[in-house]
């Protein structure tokens, strides 16, 4: 099984990934926790240009998060073929998302990101702008809350994402998480 915690920056993916992929062990499951940008040199290189250390287009930033998703594929599909469950945060849905907000076309992306597979589940962790802006303080160039607005809009615009308020506590948030992730176990 795969599965994929979206959502806008101070939603809480990263602490949600880590709390379902031990819940999962602990179902007797073998689990493989992933995220992207990837640690390659590729999701480093990404990971400079967020800080704004190095600045590029929108359009090559969405190529640079493909090239690292490409390279990505491979280790999640190697996790599935073993029998893991993959739990992985963030995936192309956030390319698709952010860059679209930074102006490229959605169209594109989506092509560009056709070669991906598909996840068998999506949970988008839905957080208002101004929290998810308060919650993160990485100083990444799009903590801003007029541009989680726009990604938030971004996000709706796909199909089949289970949606998960996370305005309340992270345990009942988990517990919506691994109430969606049941039904399909």
């Amino acid at each position: 099984m795969f599965i994929v915690l979206e959502g806008g920056d101070g939603s809480g993916k990263s602490t949600h990934s880590r709390m379902l992929a031990e819940w999962l062990k602990e179902q007797g499951r073998k689990v493989h926790l992933t995220a992207e940008p990837t640690p390659g040199r590729i999701g480093q290189f990404i990971r400079e240009i967020l800080s704004g250390e190095v600045e590029v287009s929108p359009r090559t930033l969405a190529l640079l998060f493909t090239a690292d998703r490409a390279e990505h594929v491979r280790e999640i599909e190697e996790a599935l073929s073993e029998g893991n469950t993959v739990v992985c945060d963030r995936y192309y849905h956030s390319t698709i998302a952010y860059q679209s907000a930074q102006g490229v076309s959605r169209e594109w992306l989506i092509e560009l990101n056709s070669f991906a597979p598909e996840p068998d589940l999506v949970v988008f962790l839905d957080v208002e702008a101004r929290r998810g802006a308060l919650r993160t303080s990485t100083g990444e160039v799009f903590e801003k809350k007029e541009f989680l607005e726009k990604i938030r809009e971004e996000y709706m615009k796909f199909k089949g994402l289970k949606v998960i308020d996370t305005s309340r506590p992270k345990e009942k948030v988990q517990e919506d998480i691994r109430k969606v992730v049941g039904e399909l176990l």
